[in-house]
């Protein structure tokens, strides 16, 4: 009989210990949301000015960064490098859908759906363009940083 009363109280006591799970409230994750849409306000702001130092502090500096647009570029370094490569002057950029989804506490996906067109260093101006957004933000020690992106253009003949 001890036995068994020891094996009862060490699952329950296994039970007990186990870490909670808590859902973020509604207030909680608008609150999420504000705090990333007052930040992604200056990300796309420093892609407009093409402020390529400005616009790869949003990214999180790691070999483990992923951009996925018309193949992919692994690793912060590899997106700095076609960045600084592109020879742009500027961008101008409407976002005129977006979603946010709060994910957790440090955690949310960002989906943006707009226009941009690109002013090279020469004042050429192309064609403008419709774009989706797709961004994993994480919060780590305080700051929000993007850790994989996604970016689908539709072709210009369907524009």
């Amino acid at each position: 009989m001890r036995r068994l009363a020891l094996v009862v109280l060490s699952l329950a006591f296994l039970v007990a210990c186990q870490p909670a799970t808590t859902e973020l409230t509604e207030e909680q994750k608008a609150e999420v949301a504000a705090e990333l849409n007052a930040i992604k306000a200056d990300f796309w702001d420093a892609w407009r000015e093409w402020d390529v130092d400005r616009g790869m502090s949003y990214y999180h500096n790691s070999p483990d960064f992923i951009w996925a647009n018309e193949g992919l570029l692994i690793g912060w370094e590899a997106l700095n490098e076609a960045a600084r490569a592109a020879n742009l002057e500027s961008q101008a950029i409407a976002i005129n859908e977006s979603r946010v989804t709060v994910l957790d506490v440090d955690a949310v996906h960002m989906v943006e759906q707009g226009t941009y067109s690109e002013t090279d260093t020469d004042g050429v101006t192309g064609p403008e363009m419709t774009f989706a957004f797709s961004a994993l933000w994480l919060r780590s020690n305080g700051e929000w940083k993007v850790h994989a992106v996604h970016v689908s253009r539709l072709p210009a003949e369907d524009q």
